[in-house]
């Protein structure tokens, strides 16, 4: 902390004149060259960085709308127009699914006795195409050579009628030919003649002509340890194969008498 002033005769008697400030240059002053020069660079700085940012903008623009054009066009490039509805298309949709009966047969050679009880399936059936006639007369060839083998109690050729597995057979399903083969032996075993006649058959083809469904009526007679005779009606149901048309399901629909 300074003194504070002394006013006294010896102080007054040592004190410097007073001398006044002069205006000279200020230490560390820019020029005004240099603060002008400053002022334009500034502006032109700020004027070009401007414009700099407006192109790079419009560009930007410019490839984000080119790149959505293209993807618009790739897009309706790649993608598949809707398939026109073929006439087989249209025929498979348009054509009702096959006809399904249920029933409780008996076997064939060992059909019910009169007043036995068989369950009954209907025997009406929505109309269907008309098989071709080759295939009609291959389905009614087979029937017959079917029952031959039946009435000269022929297994083996009896057999050659039949599918490697068949669906329905009676009360079984999903039998074996060979099981087929050993209930025929049996029944044909037990018997001294056998007699089988059928009515000309209703047959239903299926649309794609590979399967086909046969009902007729049957009239058997059996002599033998077990004699009996009587009539029903019987369906038959064929498939088309390599080496002709084989039995996929044989079953009894209901007695007739």
């Amino acid at each position: 902390m300074l003194p504070p002033p002394r006013f006294d005769d010896k102080s007054i008697r040592r004190a410097q004149p007073a001398v006044p400030l002069t205006d000279g240059p200020r230490a560390g002053s820019w020029p005004l060259w240099v603060v002008v020069l400053c002022l334009v660079g500034g502006l032109v700085g700020g004027v070009l960085g401007g414009l700099a940012l407006t192109l790079y903008q419009r560009g930007e623009q410019r490839t984000e709308s080119q790149a959505t054009r293209q993807t618009s066009n790739d897009s309706a490039a790649v993608t598949p127009a809707a398939p026109e509805p073929t006439a087989q298309t249209a025929s498979a949709a348009a054509t009702p699914a096959p006809e399904s009966v249920s029933t409780t047969p008996a076997p064939e050679l060992a059909a019910a006795t009169p007043g036995s009880a068989v369950a009954a399936a209907p025997t009406s059936a929505a109309p269907a195409a008309e098989p071709g006639a080759g295939a009609q007369g291959e389905l009614r060839a087979a029937l017959g050579g079917w029952l031959a083998a039946t009435n000269e109690r022929d297994v083996g050729r009896q057999m050659s009628f039949y599918a490697p597995t068949v669906e329905a057979f009676y009360l079984s399903r999903n039998t074996t030919r060979e099981s087929v083969r050993a209930e025929k032996t049996r029944l044909f075993a037990r018997a001294s003649a056998v007699n089988v006649e059928a009515a000309s058959p209703e047959i239903r083809m299926s649309p794609d002509g590979r399967t086909a469904v046969m009902r007729f009526r049957k009239r058997y007679r059996i002599d033998g340890a077990d004699s009996r005779a009587g009539e029903v009606l019987q369906e038959l149901r064929w498939r088309r194969t390599d080496s002709g048309w084989k039995i996929v399901g044989e079953r009894d629909l209901r007695v007739i008498q």
